[in-house]
This record gives structure tokens, sequence and C-alpha cells, in this order.
């Protein structure tokens, strides 16, 4: 058992026994805060709760960029462009074009299950790479304009160029 469960579990008991108030009051007065300071604080916490999930991943994900582009100034605006182009899916589109991109980096990606799953292990990725590498995929044209098909069947017609 975690100790978050293990503590959920005692405050449960807690509440139960004594009543809310009681640990409420109790509380503050831990904290050095009047009663009513702590159910204002409360409050504030209950609206700063995200309201749905979507605008929870979306933060999560812009998080995301920002830590990434904190530990990698150097290549801060190739990432910016990559994952704004990323969000529009003009660079890589599909799930399976960002399982393909990965894997092609040596990172397994059998276990994604969504473009927005992979975002967090795709921006890692691309913060390995080389500079010159990010310059190259933020210069590519919009993978949408040329479809895997496309490249299939050149490949067939022996168009390869």
């Amino acid at each position: 058992m975690t100790s978050q469960k293990a503590l959920r579990y005692q405050l449960a008991l807690l509440l139960a026994s004594s009543g809310r108030q009681h640990i409420l009051a109790t509380l503050a007065e831990l904290l050095k805060l009047r009663p009513e300071e702590l159910d204002a604080l409360l409050a504030d916490l209950e609206k700063v709760q995200p309201k749905n999930e979507k605008k929870l991943k979306s933060r999560s994900s812009q998080e995301a960029i920002e830590l990434i582009v904190a530990q990698h100034p150097e290549k801060a605006d190739a990432l910016r462009v990559l994952n704004a182009r990323f969000s529009n899916k003009t660079f890589l589109p599909e799930l399976r074009d960002v399982r393909r991109f990965l894997e092609s980096h040596s990172h397994p990606s059998k276990s994604l299950k969504s473009r927005s799953d992979a975002l967090p292990k795709l921006l890692k990725v691309l913060a390995e790479a080389d500079l010159s590498e990010l310059i190259s995929l933020c210069e590519q044209s919009d993978s949408s304009e040329y479809s895997s098909l496309g490249i299939i069947s050149d490949h067939i017609l022996g168009r390869d160029g």
C-alpha cells in the first residue's frame, strides 16, 4: 500500500470517528490558521481543480515542452516549432508515424495508444537529437503532402528518388 493510500484511509477513519468540523478545527490549530481561513483555503483548492481531462492534458503537454526547453535552451526554438507542428498534425500526423520515428531512434513504441500519449516520449527523443537534425525536421515540408501510401506506390513502381 502506498503512503498516499494509507494516509487516505487514516483520514477517512479520523473523519468517521471525530467529524469534519473537529478535524478542520484541529488542523487549523496545527497550521496556525483560524478555521475560517482554512475553510477559505479549501474552497480555493476546489476552484483550482481542472474541470475536465482535456484541460489537464493540454496543461501537462505545455508543462512537458517547457520542462524540456528549460533543460535544452539551445534547442528551444526548434523544439517549440516541432511541438506546434505535432499539435496541428503537420509533423508525424498519425500514430504509426510517431511509432516509426521513435523506433528509428531506438525507442520502443508498442505501448503507445495515441499521439497525445506519445508526446512526452517524443519530446524527450527530440531533445536528445542533434540540433542539426532538429533544424532539418523543422524545415521538412508538411507530412500530409506526401502520404506513406505514396512512398510505397513509388517504390513499387520504381520511382525512387
